[in-house]
């Protein structure tokens, strides 16, 4: 089929997956499409599946701060390569129009004759770390006496969730669906102003 073709775990999937829920449930479910064509793949998705399935699809994407010749250059990437979310109260009717589109594209996290969605946390983590454009913006903090204190961006408060930080990378590892029973860690920007 495409690059997908073995499982997300075995491609160090990042996003841990919740119980299976009955229909009429509003949901986020992971979609495999060919790497590189995300944002292409899921807008022709909503284009082409009815909205009584599928109410929304996004790619969500994330700021990163590189270094470039000596300054610091902010741009804008996608957080999960080959993958987008749907969002839908019924996931196997979601699979079915899938199946019948021209390209290739296909829900993760298949279980019996269902799918698994998005742990609860990591949905709730990401809406409230993501703008109004399904992008996570660069937090700010310092260290102060060996602990975190995040001062700017949406990872203000949630210091008990980063588990490390890499100061020269500007990014943290922050902890995700424990509260699901399901754990895993996602890579999200950190700038480390100051050290004191």
């Amino acid at each position: 089929m495409f690059e997908q073709d073995v499982t997300y775990e075995q491609q160090g999937g990042v996003l841990p997956f919740g119980r299976r829920v009955p229909r009429g449930r509003l949901r986020w479910y992971l979609v495999a499409c060919p790497m590189g064509k995300e944002q292409r793949t899921c807008d022709m998705v909503r284009k082409i599946v009815p909205q009584n399935v599928l109410e929304d699809a996004f790619v969500p994407r994330k700021e990163r701060q590189i270094k470039f010749r000596g300054a610091w250059k902010t741009d804008v990437v996608d957080f999960f390569d080959g993958y987008f979310i749907s969002v839908t109260r019924d996931a196997p009717a979601l699979s079915q129009a899938f199946a019948k589109l021209s390209f290739p594209v296909h829900m993760v996290g298949a279980i019996g004759r269902g799918y698994q969605p998005i742990s609860e946390d990591a949905r709730h983590l990401l809406e409230q770390t993501m703008d109004a454009h399904h992008v996570v913006r660069l937090s700010r903090g310092e260290v102060v006496s060996d602990a975190l204190h995040v001062q700017d961006g949406p990872l203000v408060g949630k210091e008990e969730r980063i588990s490390k930080f890499v100061r020269r990378k500007a990014y943290a590892f922050v902890r995700v669906g424990e509260r699901d029973g399901a754990y895993a860690m996602l890579n999200m920007p950190l700038a480390i102003l100051a050290r004191k």
